[in-house]
């Protein structure tokens, strides 16, 4: 759904909250609706605001001032209690409503909002969602300040989703659905139907059954429609897995779902090879680690050795393993260190601090950690699990922020301070919203 159509929808239950204040005989005066950024950053100077976020902004906030009528005087309404009732309908027209009196006490009682997640607060201009789905291939950490992606390489099927997705697509993959029996026609719609269908075709497959059809669902799925017997690849994830993984660190199944779904693309192997970024600016550091001057080493090799990041340098994953091949003849432990790998894209320098979660330690060496990397998307599910518990952000381990599903905290610490550019703690929330109803459902 486009902005333009959440902010229609999110008037529409502005409409019906007057109409219900009006039956509690308040009267209703408009305050904010639209806001500058301009403004927004005024308020930001007079403390009034914490952040350039405001759902103002985005047009989906709106303060309205109640009054009543009493002995021919018209006096204003400022006591929580007597609008708590606006506040509960106004949440319960929509899960994304939110109420600033129940947020934020007395000084927010005029604040009626919709959280509309993933929308970048810095491009509220942009009205439509992007018509190509770009293929992700790191997220950004504090190693890496901004994530990588790139268009998908020609012949890559479509990463298809709910409300996402070219209509042709779209009917190619309905029409696949049809001959499996699990739809009963095509409409050219990422719908809510196309979407139970294709997690029935994951559950039935051993996939992750998340209604994402990326490349490994269109892989099963032509092979379930040539008639061959539809294996999944036998290294890749399943719903157990990340079941396994929920009850081991203690947090909801759907809070793992979110960050699943957000921070990696779905695909742990790329050619039956893990999924590599190698980091020049790590090698430089890794050098150091290990006692090399990397300047010495730089002539001939600027686009494996540099000590600052830049994302000049990057490539397909061809391009990366070669990156990668050539920085290992230089020195193999502070290459593979300075490599991010697998479907969570965890550094490889991490291993000592990975090990040190485990007892007895998981990884004895790099190149424990990369076998484990080549094993099985299992493997890098574990050495993520091991990484929300042995680090610490603000506010604590990232374990136990996942489990309080603090989503700016938990984002801060796994992408870096740069995570709201990409709006992580937005899509995490959205993302667990997402899976938390469908599994109440």
């Amino acid at each position: 759904m486009s902005l333009i159509h959440e902010q229609a929808a999110f008037l529409r239950d502005v409409r019906k909250l007057l109409s219900f204040a009006e039956g509690k005989n308040f009267l209703v005066t408009a305050g904010e609706l639209g806001r500058s950024p301009e403004a927004q950053a005024q308020q930001l100077r007079e403390g009034r605001h914490h952040t350039m976020d405001s759902m103002h902004l985005r047009k989906c906030a709106i303060d309205l001032n109640f009054f009543v009528e009493e002995g021919g005087r018209t006096e204003w309404v400022h006591s929580l209690e007597k609008l708590e009732v606006l506040g509960k309908y106004w949440e319960d027209l929509d899960p994304r409503n939110g109420w600033g009196g129940r947020q934020q006490g007395v000084l927010e009682m005029a604040h009626f909002e919709r959280d509309l997640g993933a929308w970048p607060s810095s491009s509220t201009s942009a009205l439509d969602p992007p018509a190509q789905e770009r293929e992700t291939t790191a997220v950004s950490t504090p190693e890496r300040p901004a994530a990588v992606s790139s268009a998908p390489t020609a012949g890559t099927p479509p990463t298809l989703r709910r409300g996402r997705g070219e209509r042709k697509d779209i009917l190619v993959l309905q029409e696949k659905l049809v001959k499996l029996k699990l739809l009963d026609n095509p409409s050219g719609e990422f719908d809510a139907r196309t979407e139970k269908a294709a997690i029935v075709f994951q559950r039935q497959h051993g996939l992750v059954a998340d209604g994402i059809v990326g490349a490994k669902t269109w892989d099963v799925l032509d092979t379930a429609i040539s008639g061959s017997a539809a294996l999944a690849n036998p290294r890749w994830l399943g719903d157990a897995d990340l079941e396994k993984a929920a009850v081991d660190l203690g947090v909801e199944l759907a809070a793992v779902r979110a960050v699943y779904q957000v921070e990696s693309n779905g695909r742990g192997f790329v050619d039956d090879q893990p999924k590599i970024l190698f980091e020049g600016h790590v090698f430089w550091r890794q050098l150091k680690a290990h006692g090399i001057d990397p300047q010495r080493l730089a002539n001939g090799n600027t686009d494996l050795l540099y000590p600052k990041w830049t994302r000049e340098h990057y490539g397909n994953q061809a391009h990366e393993r070669d990156r990668l091949r050539r920085a290992e003849a230089i020195h193999e432990a502070a290459a593979r260190e300075s490599a991010s790998w697998g479907l969570f894209q965890i550094m490889g320098f991490h291993w000592q601090t990975l090990s040190q979660a485990t007892q007895p330690a998981r990884y004895n060496s790099v190149n424990d950690f990369v076998d484990s990397m080549r094993r099985h998307e299992r493997d890098q599910l574990e050495a993520f699990c091991l990484f929300l518990r042995a680090t610490r952000s603000r506010g604590g381990l990232l374990v136990d922020l996942l489990r309080q599903l603090d989503w700016p905290a938990f984002a801060y610490g796994y992408n870096g301070p740069g995570y709201r550019e990409n709006t992580y703690d937005d899509k995490l929330r959205a993302a667990y919203q997402k899976f938390k109803t469908a599994g109440s459902a």
